[in-house]
This record gives structure tokens, C-alpha cells and sequence, in this order.
């Protein structure tokens, strides 16, 4: 592995263990800075939780007690230039399924500072603690068209696993919806999610959120599932969700799930195959839009690539591409 200093150029500051007492404000500051143009609703309630946070002396203390199990920027490591916080990366211990995952997150170098080495630093050294820890893998996502921290972590040992595009709707927009209406087939019908249609829609999740994406997003089947087995699970963990299957004849095109979400953002998770997704899209979206309060905001990660224009008819647009990439520790083989 890359030595931490072997490629910084220019410049003499230091890298050091991120403190969340002193520098998670400025970490959130600098973080808004370099991420300003693709933060949603969502991005900008982080970086508030991390300034509140902050300021709550009391919430630090017992937070980084429990690190391991709290999924906020509480480990990691920082640039310093003079005093000054100029880059940052954070180390975020997830468990999915009874397994320890890491994500590195937040990788973020004040624009006068780039192409010194510094990302390159900061990862390496993230890479030896995480390896250190005993991980079998890492992960990290990185913006399509970043082609520059995409090459970095390539050479750091990454490989690509997926690249998925998160659609999004803003609420209130109606006028739109009313056009994207028109634009459905005619011979499709739309119907409340059946029993029946369960084993399709399931094959076909596992498809569009495989195991290997899964576990970083809000998809949850055990809520999604019919009969009485899912109306205990909604009931005991007081989980929500909205379903309807589109349908030509008797063949299923696809169901769109609704479940809320934040705030600011709720989801939708879209079962259908490459042969009918776009008739599944033009369809469900927007009858979904039209039975979803007006006033939430909506967002149905996909793979990337697939049912673009669909998705522009139903009046979605893309808010992100990410590449999700990973790296396996030699020696360790680890699970898909």
C-alpha cells in the first residue's frame, strides 16, 4: 500500500486523526463548501446535524462512545494548513445483515489545495485503519464525471461494482404531473399491489437493489410484503408503505413501492424488468405522484443507464450518478 506522504507535492501541512470536539464544525463547513453544487434537501440536513452536533457538547461525549454503531462523521482524519482544516475523510461503520461494512465518505480538499496529494493522504490512511480494524472490504461512491478522484481510487486498488442514478421529483408540481399524465400507455391498467404478483415483484427487486447495493439504502422487502406475515412486520416495527403493479392484460409490468423517508425526501422503489420498465415508468410514476401527498419530494434510485427517457416522461430528473466502488484487503476473501 502507498505510503501516506509518498505523493504530497507543495505543501506543508499535516495529517492528523479527525477530532469531532474541535473540528467537526469546520469539517461541516468545508464539506458544504466542495459538495455546494450536488447537496439536497437531504445533504444540507447533514450538514446541520453536524453543526448541531457541534454544539452539543453532551451528544459528542456519549456519540463517540458508541462510534461503531453511530452512523455520523465521528472518525476519520483532517488536513491542516496553518491552523486551517482544508481537507477531510470520514470513516462510517455501518452493519447490514449482522456484517461490519465501512464507508469512506466526505472526501473533501479546499479547491486551492487540489492536486497536491492531499485526497491521496487522507485515503491511504483511512485504508490502513479500516485494515487494521480487521474489515474484509471498503466502500465508497464517488460522482460520475469526477474523473480525477475516480483515477485515484483506481490506483488505490477500488474496482467499480455498480453505478446507480438517483431519480428525483419535487412536490408541487402539478402542472407537470397533468402533462406526464397524457403521456401513459392507454393499455395498461393500474391496480393496488395483490398477493399474487409478490414472487415477480421480489425477483425483480433483487435485481434492480442487489445484495452488493442494498445495504446502503432505505429498501426494506420485509415491509414491502403482502399478506398477513407483512402487515405484522408493518404493525410490530411501525413501518409505512404504498404500493400499485401495472398490468397489461394479465401480464405484470412492474410495482412501484412508496416508504417514507426524511424530512425532506420520501422513496420510491421501482420492481420491473428491462423488457417492460419503460412501460412500467410512464405508468406508475406519475399514478404515484397522483395518489402521494403534493407536497413531498420523491426520490427512486436505478440503475444507471436504464429507462432514461422514461424517466423524463414521468417528469423525473436526475439528481446524481454515483460509481460505487470497492476494495478488497489482499489475502481476505471477502462475501458479495
Amino acid at each position: 500500500m502507498t505510503t501516506i506522504t509518498s505523493s504530497l507535492s507543495n505543501t506543508t501541512g499535516k495529517l492528523r486523526t479527525f477530532d469531532a470536539s474541535r473540528d467537526l464544525n469546520d469539517v461541516a463547513n468545508l464539506v458544504e463548501l466542495c459538495f455546494a453544487e450536488t447537496l439536497d434537501a437531504d445533504g444540507r440536513r447533514y450538514i446541520q446535524q453536524m453543526r448541531s452536533a457541534a454544539r452539543n457538547p453532551r451528544y459528542l461525549r456519549w456519540a463517540m462512545n458508541f462510534a461503531e454503531n453511530v452512523s455520523m462523521p465521528l472518525a476519520g482524519y483532517v488536513w491542516e494548513e496553518n491552523g486551517t482544516i482544508v481537507g477531510n475523510l470520514s470513516i462510517i461503520p455501518l452493519t447490514k445483515q449482522g456484517q461490519r461494512i465501512y464507508l469512506i465518505a466526505n472526501v473533501a480538499v479546499e479547491e486551492s489545495y487540489r492536486c497536491q496529494g492531499i485526497a491521496r493522504a487522507l485515503t491511504t490512511a483511512a485504508l490502513e485503519e479500516i485494515q487494521r480494524r480487521g474489515a474484509q472490504n471498503v466502500w465508497l461512491q464517488v460522482r460520475d464525471g469526477n474523473t480525477q478522484a475516480l483515477h485515484l481510487y483506481q490506483t488505490l486498488g477500488f474496482e467499480e461494482r455498480t453505478r446507480r442514478t438517483t431519480w428525483g421529483c419535487v412536490g408541487g408540481s402539478s402542472g407537470t404531473l397533468l402533462s406526464t399524465m397524457r403521456k401513459q400507455p392507454s393499455n395498461i391498467t393500474v391496480s393496488r399491489h395483490a398477493s399474487h404478483t409478490w414472487a415477480e415483484q421480489q425477483r425483480w427487486l433483487d435485481q434492480n437493489y442487489p445484495p452488493h447495493v442494498v445495504w446502503h439504502l432505505a429498501l426494506n422487502t420485509k415491509a414491502l410484503r403482502p399478506g398477513i406475515s407483512g402487515f405484522l412486520y408493518r404493525i410490530l416495527s411501525g413501518a409505512q408503505r404504498r404500493q400499485w403493479a401495472a398490468l397489461r392484460g394479465k401480464t405484470l409490468l412492474g410495482v412501484v413501492s412508496w416508504t417514507p423517508g426524511t424530512v425532506h425526501m420520501d422513496h420510491l422503489w421501482l420492481a420491473t424488468s428491462p423488457e417492460y420498465e419503460d412501460a412500467a415508468i410512464r405508468t406508475l410514476l406519475p399514478h404515484a405522484r397522483q395518489h402521494l401527498p403534493e407536497s413531498r419530494n420523491l426520490d427512486l434510485n436505478y440503475p444507471a443507464g436504464r429507462g432514461v427517457q422514461a424517466f423524463r416522461d414521468a417528469g423525473l430528473q436526475i439528481h446524481q450518478t454515483l460509481i460505487w466502488m470497492e476494495l478488497r484487503f489482499r489475502g481476505v476473501n471477502s462475501a458479495e
